[in-house]
Parts: C-alpha cells; structure tokens; sequence
C-alpha cells in the first residue's frame, strides 16, 4: 500500500543537535556583542560620589 503526499522528518540525529548547539552559541555570541555596543554608545553613569555641585 502505497501513501502519497506524506511528509517524513529525518528525526533526532547527533549532526542535527549539534549544528543546532552551534546556531545558538553564535545567537548567543551576536547578542553579547550587540549589547557592549550598544553600552559602547551610552554615555558613562556617574556615581554619587563624582557628582559635587558647588565646590
């Protein structure tokens, strides 16, 4: 007996969980840098102590 139009997934694979670990150490990665640049662009917080107005 033949099925036509049925869809076959290739399944957990060792390769596939791996390449899938990869993509996400590299999502990870972009998003770590995205974030120092972006702090890159603030402007630097001053603490309390820096802040003497009127000496």
């Amino acid at each position: 007996m033949w099925y036509e139009n049925v869809s076959h997934s290739m399944g957990d694979t060792k390769r596939g969980r791996e390449r899938k670990g990869m993509n996400k150490q590299t999502q990870r990665r972009l998003r770590i840098e995205e974030r120092e640049l972006e702090a890159n662009d603030e402007p630097p917080s001053m603490e309390d102590e820096e802040l003497r107005i009127g000496e």
